[in-house]
């Protein structure tokens, strides 16, 4: 019976269960016939169960990986995904979906001996997942950040030596800039709120910009910070602090007047001057570069609640005090460099006056973080371990720049998910790295997580439990240990190098989205702290002149050479979506670049709970497409139709975006869509 995406009915010829030429076909050019005894069709192109992977990935949302903490990428792929996609591919077509499951819920090893190759590792999910499965690897990416991402996944320090490592770490930082966070009655300063004072262009009055009037509210919210007051806020004119009983109070008076809390100068993408009520926006006041008066600071008690204070002279005294000991010290630091380039989309932050990555970050952060990478880059620890305190370091980026600001109800630091929309918040949050206890994104917490990534307790995932028909939770025994990595930043049209044999066996990849998320532009704001900052080539994004045909060539020549190292008779496989007729356009100028055919295609939800992804009119649905090479197949009439898969992922849920998502794919994928040769 043929199933929905798949490219025929079975064929008759017997087979093993799992196949492998362990190379003894040799190297083929990219459309020379195979014989049909070297051909062995998967599960990936018969019998793949892609509603019940969709319901698996929806339900692994809840269970934590501490792996794929170890630091940010944006738009991973789903864990369970990958795995499915590894196991499906190594497993023969006559496999059943029990057998699938068998192995997909399990810590078994069963690629054990097989060569897996991604050359856009990104966060590394499918180059992990294939490590954990037994299979040794090959991967790259253009990005130096992401290959030390890939590489600190696969080597996770011992989690002891670790943790050692980064206590002598904040030990020596604390004994040495500690004056810079100065207490209070012995308590620990925890976040300092600062508020930018801008200059009107029409009138030059210099004022306050600010949404509103509120620092920290207790509106019992669950999982937030207990506080003893339910609304602290203050006055615009005298910045003193005020606390309020009720979190829903709307007026406070002082200096003479009544100020509506909820009201601000900065309304609708523009500040209205209160002297000459002109409207400008941040780029006119170039807020980013803007002074930043201190008018908070948030303690943490040993016994007791959080609470605010105003900021002492002694808390003035140590931003000074931090600027001049920057200056006195930035030839030993280790800090970010470069300007910054404007954006694929916009010319954020450049247009508010931030035009070095420097700019991004406050003096105290500056010598902080500095000054730890050039200690870790100085120190005796081993490998793994100097690697994770790197990783660390450059997680606690995104919560201690000038772009983070405050869940207000709940009492957390709004870490910054991108530099890509370049948010000023009217109300930034500089987090003391240093504490000892609390606070999101200190260097203790940032270490401490990557040492979750390195301990040996199972990991939490979810599979398929045939019986039942639904998700259900298990714990694993996983590991990357004892596997051949290979990995290497290098552009993935010439990796690997030319003459290489081929020696792969399973190729899956995930190919940037065409014009949705320029991925270079998001890593740039971490790849300035690095040494090697710079790509190893040009990204893989659309010519904003040329539209989808630069996009389809370069990506078509990236499959080539993907093609040229896999094995005889093996498929090649990767993750796609997008509403845009032109990336579907690109797509198919890959697939005819690389000589390839169409041999299944599946729809598989894997984006509702991602970031940009998770908008009303973006894709949650992505495609699986398999191919084949053009000498391995013949054509073959698709027997599946896009209404079919909406039927069959049911009660899953197909917006209207990502039906016009699998519409464009079916026309893409459907007079290239083939079958293995048979018989003559």
């Amino acid at each position: 019976m043929t199933t929905a995406g798949s490219a025929e009915a079975p064929l008759d010829e017997g087979r093993p269960r799992v196949w492998r030429d362990n190379g003894r076909l040799g190297s083929l050019s990219l459309a020379e016939p195979v014989t049909v005894s070297a051909l062995q069709r998967t599960f990936l192109e018969h019998g793949f169960p892609f509603r019940e992977l969709s319901l698996v990935i929806s339900a692994d949302r809840r269970a934590r990986d501490p792996i794929y903490g170890i630091h940010r990428w944006w738009a991973r792929r789903p864990p369970a995904l990958l795995r499915g996609l590894l196991i499906a591919s190594h497993l023969d077509m006559d496999a059943t979906t029990e057998e699938f499951w068998q192995v997909f819920g399990s810590a078994e090893r069963p690629l054990a001996g097989r060569r897996v190759f991604d050359p856009f590792a990104g966060g590394g999910s499918t180059v992990i997942e294939a490590a954990r499965l037994g299979a040794d690897v090959v991967a790259g990416d253009v990005d130096p950040l992401a290959v030390s991402i890939v590489s600190a996944e696969l080597e996770p320090p011992e989690p002891e030596t670790l943790r050692r490592a980064g206590a002598e770490l904040l030990e020596w930082l604390t004994g040495t800039f500690a004056e810079f966070y100065p207490t209070q009655d012995d308590v620990s300063p925890l976040h300092y709120f600062y508020i930018p004072i801008v200059e009107c262009p029409s009138c030059k009055h210099r004022g306050p910009l600010y949404r509103n009037l509120v620092l920290v509210r207790d509106p019992r919210r669950r999982g937030a910070v207990v506080r003893a007051e339910g609304l602290t806020c203050y006055c615009p004119t005298c910045f003193s602090l005020r606390h309020m009983k009720s979190a829903d109070a709307v007026r406070l008076r002082c200096c003479g007047q009544q100020h509506d809390i909820g009201s601000g100068t900065f309304l609708d993408r523009s500040y209205a001057c209160p002297q000459c009520s002109a409207r400008s926006s941040h780029r006119d006041l170039r807020t980013g570069v803007a002074e930043q008066r201190l008018i908070a600071v948030e303690e943490t008690p040993m016994a007791g609640r959080r609470r605010l204070r105003p900021p002492t002279s002694q808390d003035l005294e140590a931003l000074e005090s931090a600027r001049r000991s920057l200056s006195n010290r930035r030839k030993r630091l280790h800090l970010p460099d470069g300007d910054i380039q404007v954006g694929h989309h916009d010319d954020r932050p450049v247009s508010y006056g931030i035009t070095r990555y420097e700019h991004l970050f406050t003096p105290r952060q500056l010598l902080i973080l500095g000054s730890a990478r050039t200690w870790v880059s100085e120190c005796n620890w081993p490998k793994p371990v100097t690697r994770a305190l790197e990783m660390a370091l450059s997680n606690a980026l995104a919560t201690n720049n000038r772009l983070c600001g405050y869940a207000t109800d709940y009492g957390r630091l709004s870490a910054l998910f991108a530099v890509r929309g370049y948010s000023l918040p009217a109300l930034a949050v500089e987090l003391n790295p240093l504490h000892p206890t609390g606070g999101r994104g200190t260097i203790a917490a940032c270490v401490a997580r990557i040492g979750r990534a390195a301990g040996r307790a199972p990991v939490r995932r979810y599979t398929w439990h045939t019986s039942k028909q639904r998700a259900v939770a298990v714990d694993l025994n996983l590991t990357t240990a004892g596997i051949d990595a290979r990995l290497a930043c290098r552009s993935a049209d010439v990796f690997p190098a030319p003459g290489t044999s081929p020696d792969i066996d399973i190729c899956i990849f995930d190919p940037p989205y065409y014009d949705y998320i320029a991925y270079d532009e998001l890593s740039a704001f971490y790849r300035a702290w690095r040494k090697d900052s710079q790509l190893a080539g040009p990204p893989l994004l659309p010519s904003k002149d040329n539209g989808a045909e630069p996009f389809g060539v370069y990506l078509g020549r990236c499959m080539r050479v993907m093609v040229a190292r896999l094995r005889a008779g093996c498929p090649i496989a990767f993750t796609y979506h997008s509403t845009n007729p032109e990336a579907w356009d690109a797509i198919g100028e890959a697939i005819d670049a690389a000589d390839l055919r169409v041999t299944a295609i599946w729809p598989v939800r894997s984006d509702g709970h991602m970031g940009y992804h998770s908008h009303a009119g973006n894709s949650e649905w992505d495609l699986v497409i398999v191919c084949r090479r053009y000498g391995e197949t013949e054509p073959y009439m698709p027997r599946f139709t896009v209404d079919q898969w909406i039927e069959d992922v049911k009660p899953l849920r197909v917006s209207g975006a990502d039906r016009n998502n699998m519409i464009l794919a079916y026309n893409t994928v459907a007079f290239r869509f083939a079958r293995l040769r048979r018989k003559h």
